[in-house]
């Protein structure tokens, strides 16, 4: 998809009723756009997939995530509104969020108090249980993946590695990032998602107490070995019963794991009894009748269940689906059901007339019969590639923005075309069986170095698709500049996730600081004395009268330790001799608020040179500490 392609300056851009203006970010799978309502003004975020530059096996998976998003309905998990489709791209029209990344919150601020760590853990774990519920397991959990609304609410997020797991079967695909994933995925074994999922959750919950992770290392073998070894340093800062959570969660033996249920009745995770509880989700009550006869079977439901990726042998589904007995193959299909009749989707009317040559159709509900075998009205179905499985023909297109979603093989060829931005986030990790594992479970082998060197390429590879989170410089462009940004001409947009610059600036953090009774030269002076007197702090003189400076934490883990960026200015003039007061104006750039307060507190101690001020040393100190 070149940038020519989809040049925001056209006016004829327009997807449905929807308007394409600034890019958001790009995606291994494409482009990211805002679109904006013609008539009611609703933004929303438009990822643009070229089908044409994809294998058959890549839009196998977007299907499976669009399928994943329709059957998952929770406030706290991001929305999928419609799907459009021509004959050269696909177009997900996703719920837009202003907030922007937790890792960028994170990132801003530090560490977060426990009150605000609780309530976006509750969020988390209450989205994440009815997934569980619905047998969906994301298996990608991390900041980067959680959104945040314009009132800081979570959005869970690119569900492109999630999977399906029906009743006690376990899952294979090595999958996730490093540092978020469980010692069992690591190891190459057999696991359960849902368990899998409760790990990275307890690694997030860690990060958002203490502002680091539990195991990180520059190294990527020795990151693995702390994974494995599930040893990590507990902050004492962390309230001891909050401890005890995250103990409970992030443990090495997975029977011996926190389950959901559990958490949920954790004395920490109930604590604040003040503090509101996780927005819920409609009770949805779907009622499961017996099918008697494959007519009855709705086509794009089936569709939908086929690209999950465990239901794909269509004889026993039928067989599931018309048997006497209650299953989980019925629940599913009674979900999506519902959801269709819920939200039919219809062509859309009164569009104003438009010249393209081949303008994008959303896809519309194909003629079905309802869960009581009487037939609908039939509407129009658009004919598309079929992304199903290779020998099934061509099916007709449905409306129903499959959801229901079990991404088993989200992870398969990553490098190259995979659908998450995630480091591991693509390549399946294929591993011969362990020497020491029984069963052929496909762990490390500990005798032989070659077993243990392709496993480390693997991951490394994995990791190459995405530069590692807590590296990467967060840029986000002006107004401006966003409108005519591609991936040509911004590489930082093809390294950050195509959620990531689902985001809004905020106001510039500035710090006042009043001195009296001082000359302007040794107001100066002072400025660069306090300059050289804090450690790991360099400057710059970028006027007469303006200073930049850069300080970089020397001590603790070096995830989340943004360096602090600030500028320093002082009045262009003498101030009238009668007040004798002057103002610098000490404005953040980038970096954590909390720590560039410490900073600046730590050089008004020296401006002020007051006798009970807290020493310089003493402030440095707090700085490092923060």
């Amino acid at each position: 998809m070149s940038s020519k392609e989809l040049t925001v300056g056209q006016s004829n851009q327009f997807v449905g009723p929807y308007r394409l203006e600034k890019t958001l970010g790009k995606g291994q799978t494409g482009l990211v756009k805002l679109g904006v309502h013609c008539i009611t003004g609703q933004k929303v975020a438009i990822k643009i997939v070229n089908r044409e530059k994809l294998s058959e096996s890549v839009l196998m998976k977007v299907e499976r995530e669009i399928a994943i998003l329709k059957l998952i309905e929770h406030p706290h998990v991001l929305k999928l509104h419609d799907v459009y489709e021509n004959n050269k791209y696909l177009y997900l029209v996703l719920e837009h969020v202003s907030g922007g990344e937790l890792f960028d919150y994170l990132v801003k601020k530090g560490r977060l108090t426990p009150k605000e760590a609780r309530k976006f853990f509750r969020q988390i774990i209450s989205a994440l249980d009815f997934c569980h519920s619905h047998s969906i397991c994301h298996r990608d959990l991390k900041p980067e993946n959680l959104l945040l609304d314009e009132k800081n609410n979570i959005r869970i997020a690119d569900f492109g590695m999630a999977s399906l797991q029906v009743g006690d079967s376990l899952l294979e695909t090595s999958c996730g990032s490093p540092h978020y994933a469980c010692p069992e995925v690591i190891r190459g074994e057999k696991y359960d998602g849902r368990r899998a999922d409760v790990w990275s959750c307890g690694v997030i919950l860690f990060a958002l107490l203490v502002g680091a992770l539990p195991f990180d290392h520059d190294n990527l073998r020795q990151l693995l070995e702390k994974v494995k070894s599930g040893v990590f340093h507990m902050p004492h800062f962390i309230p001891p019963d909050c401890q005890a959570l995250l103990k409970g969660m992030i443990e090495v033996n997975s029977d011996k794991r926190l389950t959901l249920e559990a958490i949920q009745k954790h004395p920490w995770y109930l604590g604040g009894r003040n503090e509101p509880c996780p927005e819920q989700p409609p009770p949805r009550r779907v009622c499961m009748k017996r099918i008697l006869s494959l007519t009855e079977l709705d086509p794009d439901v089936l569709e939908s269940m086929y690209s999950l990726g465990c239901f794909r042998d269509r004889v026993k589904l039928t067989q599931d689906l018309t048997s006497e007995e209650e299953n989980q193959e019925k629940m599913i299909y009674y979900l999506l059901l519902d959801r269709k009749e819920r939200y039919p989707s219809c062509e859309d009317e009164d569009l104003p007339p438009r010249n393209d040559i081949d303008p994008p159709r959303k896809r519309v509900d194909s003629p079905m019969l309802n869960r009581y075998g009487r037939s609908r009205p039939e509407r129009k179905s658009l004919e598309v590639l079929s992304v199903t499985e290779q020998v099934s023909p061509t099916p007709p297109r449905r409306a129903l923005d499959t959801n229901a979603y079990s991404q088993r093989s989200r992870s398969v060829s990553g490098a190259s075309t995979g659908l998450s931005s995630s480091p591991l986030s693509s390549p399946r990790v294929r591993t011969s069986p362990s020497i020491v594992s029984p069963g052929g479970s496909g762990g490390m082998a500990a005798s032989g170095s070659a077993h243990w060197r392709s496993r480390l390429n693997s991951f490394k590879n994995n990791l190459l698709g995405s530069p590692r989170f807590h590296r990467r410089k967060l840029q986000v462009p002006t107004s401006e500049d966003m409108s005519s940004l591609t991936p040509e001409s911004s590489p930082e947009l093809v390294k950050r996730s195509w959620f990531g610059n689902f985001i809004t600036l905020e106001k510039e953090e500035q710090i006042f600081v009043l001195i009296r009774d001082k000359p302007l030269s040794s107001i100066k002076a002072d400025i660069v004395q306090a300059f050289l007197s804090i450690p790991s702090l360099c400057h710059s003189v970028v006027s007469q009268n303006s200073f930049r400076a850069e300080y970089k934490s020397s001590g603790g883990p070096s995830v989340f330790q943004k360096p602090v960026k600030f500028q320093v200015l002082l009045p262009e003039r003498e101030g009238r001799r009668e007040l004798g007061i002057y103002s610098v104006t000490f404005t953040l750039i980038s970096g954590p608020s909390r720590r560039f307060k410490r900073v600046v507190e730590t050089i008004q101690a020296q401006l002020l040179s007051t006798h009970d001020q807290p020493s310089v040393q003493a402030l440095v100190g707090e700085v490092v500490a923060c």
